[in-house]
């Protein structure tokens, strides 16, 4: 029996579902590993197979994957991440505070010209607006990169660099880190930045007491994601343009 090849949409929908997708998901009793299957009409173990070989194409994770990418998966995979940056040069931001650091110093963002997600079938404004977020948390397994906590009301996507500066990068989940509500303000503040070794470092414009309770609730150091990796770049312009030295 021939084997059925996969179509250009089938593989928009499979990367759009592998961004989304805590690595150690990926697997055939994923519930939404099992939807997609149904929807395309393959199995999920199929669906399963297509995400871990799509796991070689992400230079940013020491894992390769199932490594049996073709060239179309290379083709799509170039494509959604070029789609990031044409939406982020999209969006309208209204912020609620002057750092617009992370997901939760952004109110509403809304799109001018919308459109080169809708490929990827993520088609919703509330998706696309979810998108960095999900992107993000997914890659760090749902935990706080500094404290391991888990509970998703206390999660938040911080943006490195900020949106006004790194416009095309607005989406882009290495220009993000999971933390915590208290890290992640802390991160926007200035008060944490952290060394290209992960190696948190703590303002000294912090009060003692507060820099002592600080570095007590977690490690002392970022635990790095299991994909998108952060920027060593964006990681840079922080130390030296936000962290209160």
């Amino acid at each position: 029996m021939k084997r059925r090849l996969w179509t250009e949409e089938e593989v928009r929908k499979a990367v759009a579902l592998y961004v989304q997708t805590p690595f150690g998901k990926i697997h055939s009793g994923n519930p939404e590993i099992i939807q997609l299957a149904l929807q395309i009409g393959r199995t999920p173990a199929s669906v399963a197979y297509k995400l871990a070989n799509l796991a070689s194409l992400d230079e940013t994770i020491s894992q390769s994957g199932m490594s049996h990418a073709s060239s179309l998966d290379r083709e799509i995979w170039s494509e959604f991440f070029e789609s990031l940056r044409e939406e982020s040069r999209q969006i309208v931001i209204e912020k609620r505070d002057s750092a617009g650091f992370s997901d939760e110093g952004t109110s509403v963002y809304l799109y001018e010209n919308p459109g080169s997600l809708d490929r990827f079938g993520i088609t919703k404004l509330r998706s696309r607006q979810g998108l960095f977020r999900t992107m993000v948390l997914s890659a760090y397994d749902f935990k706080c990169a500094v404290t391991g906590i888990e509970q998703p009301e206390l999660l938040v996507a911080g943006h490195i660099k900020p949106w006004s500066v790194e416009i095309e990068r607005r989406l882009d989940p290495r220009n993000g880190i999971c933390l915590n509500r208290l890290h992640d303000r802390a991160f926007d503040l200035g008060l944490i930045t952290f060394e290209a070794d992960g190696r948190m470092l703590v303002s000294p414009h912090m009060k003692h007491e507060s820099r002592s309770k600080i570095t007590q609730m977690g490690d002392a150091r970022l635990r790095m994601p299991r994909r998108f990796l952060p920027d060593q770049e964006l990681l840079r312009y922080h130390r030296e343009n936000r962290f209160l030295a």
